[in-house]
């Protein structure tokens, strides 16, 4: 960890001092690691709590107020944005969970604004799926070109401009993950059963349950972002943890267990608490070695150096049978005709072998190479 980073998460900490004595290049540096891992908010507000604020040179400290100043207007927007949406879902009758970033700021955090966010990401059954796309198309979103298919990806992205040029981003999700090791540990359903309410600018949204929210966290920095150490990521840890009760632990420990991801789960929070000081279950103590707590698809996005093949040679291990995993294979190959059109800026249908062959030459390499 660079010593900005250091300085950074004893200060999330609320140790006061963090600071103190560092030349200017430092503040610099610290404020480039703030970015990175997009913690600025945090790191403002952290700071007027020990009074270190005043202690950065008055340009960088000018630049940290100004983006947490920003996040705080932007959420303003947000808010009513997602009122709105929520809203149009509600009246189409098309139940729908916040996820991710957005459910765990209106929860979790003591101010909205302090946890950035580019989208909101909304989960609903996979029988709804296509009706929540119409709720989205009617509120004025347009789906992005993304890959599809049954089993290579479970999500689409939904913009909207709206009259001042803001950008809204909305990721319409029917299953938790797309790797597939990690798709159906918990079920919309699952979900849905024990999910809490939280009011959003006047309109009562459903949320995962601390236990559930903690869980997805600890799954989604692995299966999405192959053991990031983000801050921000570990700061969601660091909060969804510290207000489990005991009943909670024991039931996220079960779980845990269950799904075959104690030792991903450990591994997360073990960060959480090195960086941030999380209070870490005392049973997780041993599981961040337990090389058999983890299920071996799983194994491989717990590598940072994991490339895309190793992460395809997991998913293809996770299904059932060879039928299955060819279709995986054919998905990835082979996107639907539209989105190669979308993609390539071409509508030739005669191009469309051509558009396949050079997506296969030029995704080979990415595929075999090292992150």
């Amino acid at each position: 960890m660079e010593s900005a980073e250091r300085s950074i998460c004893a200060a999330l900490r609320g140790e006061p001092g963090a600071f103190r004595g560092l030349p200017l290049p430092a503040f610099e540096s610290c404020l480039a690691a703030a970015t990175r891992h997009r913690v600025r908010p945090l790191l403002v507000w952290r700071l007027h709590g020990t009074k270190d604020l005043a202690a950065w040179p008055a340009a960088v400290r000018r630049a940290l107020l100004d983006a947490a100043a920003g996040e705080a207007a932007l959420e303003v927007a947000r808010r009513l944005e997602l009122g709105r949406l929520l809203t149009a879902f509600a009246a189409a009758r098309v139940p729908v969970l916040l996820l991710k970033g957005a459910a765990l700021a209106y929860s979790v955090y003591p101010e909205p604004w302090l946890r950035p966010r580019e989208d909101t990401d909304l989960l609903v059954r996979g029988a709804d799926a296509g009706r929540a796309r119409d709720v989205l198309t009617a509120a004025g979103y347009d789906a992005t070109p993304m890959q599809s298919g049954a089993l290579v990806s479970h999500q689409r992205v939904y913009l909207r401009i709206d009259a001042a040029g803001r950008r809204y981003a909305c990721d319409l999700h029917w299953k938790i993950a797309n790797p597939v090791a990690f798709a159906d540990l918990f079920s919309p359903g699952d979900l849905f059963t024990s999910a809490v309410s939280v009011p959003i600018g006047g309109v009562s949204a459903c949320i995962p349950s601390r236990v559930d929210a903690l869980l997805l966290a600890c799954w989604h920095r692995v299966s999405h972002h192959h053991d990031s150490d983000d801050l921000l990521w570990l700061y969601d840890l660091h909060l969804l943890a510290g207000g489990l009760s005991e009943s909670e632990a024991a039931q996220f420990g079960e779980t845990a267990r269950r799904t075959g991801t104690t030792a991903i789960c450990a591994r997360g929070l073990s960060l959480a608490a090195e960086r941030l000081g999380t209070r870490v279950p005392a049973w997780l103590g041993d599981a961040a070695e337990a090389g058999d707590a983890v299920s071996s698809p799983m194994r491989a996005y717990l590598r940072r150096d994991a490339r895309k093949v190793d992460l395809l040679a997991a998913d293809l291990r996770a299904l059932p049978d060879w039928r299955s995993r060819a279709r995986l294979v054919r998905e990835h190959l082979f996107p639907p005709p539209a989105y190669m059109y979308a993609t390539s800026g071409r509508s030739n249908p005669a191009l469309l072998p051509a558009l396949y062959l050079r997506r296969i030459a030029r995704g080979t390499l990415a595929w075999f190479r090292r992150p």
